[in-house]
């Protein structure tokens, strides 16, 4: 099955899309949508209610989903009224499926990696918000990731620049 891809470069083009895809459900990948790679406990908290502010206040969006292969967690999550806020640490992307199953149809997940939350778009009918931060800016990890993913995208969705 192939997924929906879209391609951005600019955070700010995050709410429109959601808004124009009519997401019910929003997967944020933490690093780096939320924070940056290697930032700290008051950067991942100032950047989820950040993200909160930008897309919690969408109509029709139902829930927010923060989620992270790392084991790294917030101080405590926000409570938004109307807005289900889950947060999804040591996430097995794209292996482990089950914590978004039961989260509401249609929707995206929002990362910089392919292989991971790309993935998890496909195998849960997601759309994938592809956030492309500059290369410069990734540690070397990621961006090997980023490489490797690049070859899996033409054969996992449909681009839509």
């Amino acid at each position: 099955m192939r997924g929906h891809y879209v391609s951005l470069t600019d955070e700010d083009e995050i709410p429109a899309l959601v808004r124009e895809l009519g997401a019910r459900t929003v997967i944020a990948d933490i690093e780096p949508v939320v924070a940056s790679w290697d930032s700290g406990q008051e950067e991942l908290d100032q950047g989820i209610g950040r993200f909160l502010d930008r897309v919690g206040g969408i109509e029709g969006v139902a829930v927010v989903c923060f989620a992270t292969n790392s084991a790294r967690m917030p101080s405590a999550l926000p409570n938004r009224p109307g807005i289900r806020v889950e947060y999804v640490a040591s996430a097995r992307k794209p292996l482990r499926a089950a914590p978004y199953r039961s989260m509401p149809q249609p929707g995206a997940v929002i990362g910089d990696q392919v292989a991971t939350d790309g993935m998890l778009a496909a195998r849960i009918g997601y759309t994938f918000l592809h956030y492309r931060p500059s290369l410069r800016d990734m540690p070397p990890g990621p961006r090997i990731l980023f490489g490797g993913g690049e070859i899996l995208r033409p054969v996992i969705f449909h681009d839509r620049q």
